[in-house]
């Protein structure tokens, strides 16, 4: 019988460290890392995948010295990243649930925009700064920009930006690191994965968010809209893909659901604001009428 690529990992330290390490400075392809460290954390517990990623660590340190390069940053990201999946990792095996990973991950996320803005006095200037040293490093590296002053317009939400980025990437490692462990025995992925919900105190702060940011109250509410809106369209994506187990459906009937997203622009957005409402009723409401469990 051919094992799974869950089991593969699971039973081969030097393959999965090698992968661990390897795929960490490939950009998008880093999401992998941290997916194999969410599997073993599942399936083998927090100490085995931290065990994993001391010694990726330490390959990866070893290489970038011995080819010259900068590993300081490389280092951190690398840390960072993999400190987040064994901890997601850790989290699902031992309560069997993505809802409770998904709801830590946004719950840190939350304080996390919030300290920022207390322990920086004007975050916005902060990141306006930020975003013309960046233009003029870009531009120093030949890139030129049509025009800079766009960019300089997401300053007041560069926070929930960057933020709902690593959420996104945290997100999806969590999402993929888990189905693999669940093919090599792990706890079941399409159960965890259709009822995920965020509940009502997440839900709340979306609301509370959603009115400070038309009230104009601040730069933070809108930061924290953006947050919480990711959560919410994983949640979408929940009900959708709920609605097509209870209903039978064919794989091709979910194409237009992410077609969207690789023809990119005003579509993805579209598709992301749909997804995110879609959650968000659902969060009040419940979407899923028929019951919460499918097997």
């Amino acid at each position: 019988m051919r094992k799974s690529f869950g089991s593969w990992l699971a039973g081969r330290r030097a393959a999965r460290v090698g992968l661990i390490a390897g795929l960490l400075p490939l950009g998008l392809l880093a999401i992998f890392s941290a997916a194999i460290v969410v599997s073993v954390a599942e399936l083998k517990g927090w100490r085995e995948a931290a065990v994993d990623c001391l010694i990726a660590l330490g390959v990866l340190v070893l290489l970038m010295v011995a080819l010259g390069g900068e590993w300081t940053q490389l280092v951190v990201s690398g840390a960072t990243a993999w400190i987040a999946a064994i901890a997601l990792g850790a989290l699902t095996g031992a309560y069997a649930s993505l809802a409770l990973s998904v709801q830590a991950i946004l719950v840190i996320a939350i304080f996390g925009v919030v300290g920022f803005a207390v322990m920086v006095s004007e975050p916005v200037v902060f990141w306006q700064n930020f975003l013309n040293e960046m233009i003029a490093q870009l531009e120093e590296l030949g890139v030129e920009f049509a025009d800079p002053e766009a960019l300089l317009q997401l300053a007041p939400i560069m926070s929930g930006v960057i933020a709902a980025s690593a959420i996104t990437s945290s997100i999806l490692a969590l999402l993929l690191g888990s189905w693999w462990a669940s093919r090599a025995g792990g706890p079941d992925f399409k159960s965890m994965f259709l009822n995920i919900r965020l509940g009502y105190v997440i839900g709340g702060t979306a609301f509370l968010a959603s009115l400070g940011a038309l009230l104009n109250l601040g730069s933070v509410a809108g930061n924290l809209l953006l947050v919480l809106g990711v959560g919410f369209v994983f949640q979408g994506l929940a009900i959708i893909h709920w609605h097509a187990a209870t209903r039978g459906w064919p794989g091709r009937y979910l194409i237009p659901i992410y077609l969207p997203f690789f023809m990119g622009g005003s579509f993805a957005v579209a598709m992301l604001f749909l997804l995110a409402a879609i959650g968000f009723v659902d969060n009040w409401f419940g979407l899923r009428r028929t019951g919460t469990d499918v097997v």
